[in-house]
């Protein structure tokens, strides 16, 4: 053999070698690859978790924070006696946030009235989505508008135009819409809430902020509540729902059988639909008790008759249910009422913001007894909200009373 033959001989083998040694790595990689997947796999798996926990902390961070300056300045101010420069002092030494400084820019102004320190809207609104929640008439979506002045006037149309069809040289009768007003009138909402002056003395952090805020809005909400649905309009209290409603629209329940609730319920969609009321946004309002009857009832072969009733969201005839202990249950004993109210024709009026004070020697009233604060080492905080609730159409609402299934 030559010795160029021996030269590409040797030349080929090495290639070959080579080729066998490229093969055995990328093997190599496709092993490895296979057995590293799962590992991969579990890493994407647990980062997926670890980023939708990240995200919901995050989300549920930013709900919690809801209404917090409202709470700041009510700490500050109870822990100041109600003095605001005191608050401010305070405010600047216990917060060390964005939030803080807000709140600390706002007792400086101090925008104070003869009732004692006005919240600025700004955080004051931030109360709005908190008594929604806990608020039926808030939650079903009722729009609010402000009342700068502490009144608003809207105008209303009572009658509509008519028209005919008319023969040939036929005079056409003139007709003009009849028009009328309803006037909203800001209502004062005040609240007392007693706080322990050692939730005050000693730095907690947020954890006092949330249970001053949590305070307020369950004294708030349950009242305004009261008052939105069943308030008489009397000792300067808003009109509720239920008085709202035009006389023809409250009716006594039919029965307690299965189909003198359908009735009912077929009732008070006639009440709405026949006075030509655009349902838009239809709700029924109703009591717990209400509920779980409609829950469990059931026809003669054992189906329930109402299962919408069991959703997370629950609806009658397609429309949404919701549920309130501000609607009694022992009227005449044992006797509740039912709703249906198109929401759109109802109105909230808001004026201002929350106007603040503190009093550390006040009184309250707890369980009918008399309570001194300043024997129980508590400060006393006033907060005063001022609304008022209007229906644009009495046609809008209906009401059955006298109601005893599920009693």
């Amino acid at each position: 053999m030559s010795k160029e033959s021996k030269k590409e001989t040797v030349g080929l083998e090495e290639l070959k070698s080579l080729i066998s040694e490229v093969m055995k790595e990328q093997d190599l990689d496709a092993k490895i690859s296979e057995a590293v997947a799962p590992l991969n796999e579990r890493v994407t798996h647990w980062g997926d978790i670890l980023m939708q926990t990240q995200s919901k902390t995050t989300r549920q961070a930013s709900q919690d924070e809801q209404a917090i300056g409202v709470a700041r300045i009510v700490r500050a101010l109870a822990a100041a006696k109600g003095d605001p420069s005191r608050a401010a002092n305070f405010g600047k030494k216990a917060w060390n946030d964005d939030l803080g400084d807000v709140c600390v820019k706002a007792l400086t102004a101090g925008d104070f009235t003869a009732g004692g320190f006005l919240v600025p809207d700004d955080l004051s609104q931030d109360m709005i989505p908190l008594l929604r929640a806990a608020n039926v008439v808030r939650a079903m979506g009722t729009p609010t508008v402000p009342m700068p002045h502490g009144t608003l006037t809207l105008p209303k149309q009572t009658a509509d135009i008519s028209a005919a069809y008319v023969g040939e040289s036929t005079d056409i009768t003139k007709t003009e819409p009849t028009g009328g007003h309803i006037t909203l009138t800001a209502k004062k909402l005040a609240a007392l809430v007693p706080i322990s002056n050692d939730l005050l003395d000693y730095d907690v952090g947020d954890a006092a902020d949330r249970w001053v805020r949590d305070n307020l809005v369950r004294h708030i909400a349950g009242v305004e509540d009261q008052k939105f649905i069943r308030g008489d309009g009397l000792s300067g209290a808003p009109k509720g729902l239920r008085y709202w409603a035009q006389t023809a629209n409250v009716t006594a329940s039919n029965g307690t059988s299965a189909a003198n609730i359908e009735s009912d319920f077929k009732d008070l969609l006639q009440d709405l639909e026949g006075n030509n009321v655009d349902m838009s946004n239809p709700v029924w309002i109703m009591a717990p008790r209400s509920k779980n009857h409609l829950l469990t009832l059931r026809d003669a072969n054992g189906n329930l008759i109402y299962p919408d009733m069991r959703a997370a969201m629950p609806t009658i005839h397609t429309y949404p249910v919701f549920i309130t202990n501000n609607i009694p249950t022992n009227l005449s004993t044992n006797q509740t009422e039912l709703y249906l109210v198109n929401v759109p024709d109802c109105l909230i009026g808001e004026a201002g913001g929350m106007e603040i004070s503190v009093d550390s020697s006040a009184s309250y009233v707890q369980s009918g007894s008399l309570v001194s604060a300043f024997s129980r080492d508590e400060t006393v905080v006033r907060a005063i909200l001022k609304h008022d609730l209007a229906v644009t159409h009495a046609e809008s609402v209906a009401v059955k009373n006298a109601i005893t299934w599920g009693s």
